[in-house]
């Protein structure tokens, strides 16, 4: 059985979108269920009476802040011996869990440890992006090249449950970066395994707003993880990190058009100046974004 874990927060109207494309699923409802954490402790997550689907449909409370507390909650309920996660704003392929359920069962020597594939992008209108949408059209998830150094992400991921739980599944404490650490540690004993047939589709975000809190709550995990007691360290990775920007934003000025090329550079100063505050705040003692 299959279990498909989805931690929410606070993103109701897309959650709701993805439940309805899991019934669209062509899997076989016995062999699949999904569980619903919600990790937003002052809004408990109920679905309208009016609202049904055809398939086994767990929702848990999670109140410990971060994705990674609530897919480990969902990994101890869960009834399948494959997980799959994915997140609540994504769309998985209607053939998403078949042709996963496929490739685990010719594991017959148990070797793989993540099953992964493309999380394409989709836009709110193709013909008009956003300065965000932009930038995240040139960049994207680069999932097959990640899978080739040993990562994955949450929006698309298959493992056996017995492989998360020998690892000790996710580290709690961390609010980001917490499927680069626990893939990474799968990928010394057990094989990464991207398939092209294995897709889970992301909206692009839409707002720069949002990107810059996407990678304030990138750095805060990277200093979690590496960097909580090397402040210097920290301080030439965070340069490293404004440099990299700025020099992607200039190669795009003579290699995309003026409109697009000044988007990506207005985007890219927006994500500094939020990196530059992460940092400050991380100084001064504050938690990390979530």
């Amino acid at each position: 059985m299959i279990s498909v874990i989805i931690p929410h927060y606070k993103d109701y109207d897309r959650l709701i979108l993805l439940l309805n494309q899991l019934n669209q699923q062509i899997l076989k409802r016995d062999y699949w269920e999904v569980i619903i954490v919600n990790n937003d402790p002052h809004f408990p997550f109920v679905l309208p009476e009016s609202i049904s689907f055809g398939y086994s449909l767990t929702v848990l409370e999670e109140p410990k802040p971060g994705s990674y507390a609530a897919r480990n909650k969902g990994i101890t309920a869960a009834q399948g011996n494959i997980i799959a996660f994915t997140d609540a704003d994504c769309l998985p392929d209607t053939d998403w869990l078949k042709n996963a359920w496929d490739l685990f069962s010719q594991d017959f020597k148990k070797e793989i440890g993540i099953l992964t594939g493309p999380v394409p992008l989709f836009f709110k209108d193709p013909d008009k992006l956003s300065d965000a949408e932009v930038y995240e059209k040139y960049t994207g998830f680069t999932t097959k090249a990640y899978a080739k150094e040993g990562h994955a992400i949450t929006a698309n991921w298959f493992s056996y449950k017995s492989v998360l739980k020998e690892l000790d599944c996710f580290n709690a404490a961390l609010k980001s970066n917490g499927d680069s650490e626990l893939s990474e540690k799968i990928s010394k004993k057990y094989r990464i395994v991207y398939e092209e047939g294995i897709i889970v589709r992301h909206p692009a975000r839409y707002l720069a707003e949002d990107l810059v809190n996407k990678y304030r709550r990138l750095l805060g995990g990277t200093f979690t993880r590496k960097y909580q007691h090397n402040l210097r360290g920290f301080r030439w990775f965070l340069l490293d990190f404004i440099w990299k920007r700025y020099r992607f934003a200039f190669k795009k000025l003579v290699t995309v058009s003026p409109k697009e090329s000044l988007a990506i550079l207005s985007v890219c100063h927006a994500i500094n100046l939020g990196a530059i505050k992460e940092y400050v705040d991380l100084r001064s003692g504050a938690e990390t974004k979530r």
